[in-house]
């Protein structure tokens, strides 16, 4: 990930996670909910820790298969199961989507989450959910859960803020 001039707190907005998952499959293509809520997940990691804010109002869940968004579950769980493929159908404007998203976003958001789908979109869903699995942030919400039982226990923004702050700065 590059380490990329602040912009002001002021210029920074937030995006609806249900915009942000269609602007990433918009940007990648189709894929799996598995892998959807994965790079949600880094993409709001990621802000957190470089802005210091969110980008999206979410909560993380720590579910089995590693942290899901369940408002984006929900919109998601009748077209995709877990590892159904999901995609737009044929005349839906894609462009008009990552066009609409990228005029919210201040251009350094833009560059983050652009970032973030270069470093992570090209990983399985399989390689995303083994590294979550590797990673405090959703392994100290798992805390006392068997690995196989359901949990809805929330990932800390503050602790997901500290975590991958240090993953880009080191400190």
């Amino acid at each position: 990930m590059s380490k990329k001039r602040r912009t002001s707190e002021g210029e920074l907005r937030t995006l609806d996670s249900r915009k942000l998952a269609d602007y990433i499959l918009a940007k990648l293509g189709p894929m799996n909910q598995l892998k959807m809520q994965k790079l949600l997940y880094y993409v709001e990691a990621f802000h957190q820790a470089y802005f210091n804010r969110p980008l999206i109002e979410d909560e993380f869940e720590a579910w089995v298969h590693g942290p899901v968004s369940r408002k984006v579950w929900n919109e998601l769980r009748d077209v995709s199961l877990i590892y159904g493929t999901f995609y737009f159908e044929e005349g839906e404007d894609v462009n008009g989507i990552i066009k609409e998203v990228e005029s919210i976003l201040a251009a350094e958001q833009v560059d983050l989450v652009g970032d973030v789908l270069e470093e992570y979109g090209k990983l399985s869903s399989y390689k995303l959910e083994c590294l979550t699995h590797e990673e405090a942030p959703w392994k100290e919400a798992r805390a006392g859960v068997a690995p196989g039982d359901p949990s809805n226990n929330v990932i800390s923004k503050a602790r997901m803020r500290e975590f991958y702050r240090e993953m880009l700065y080191g400190n």
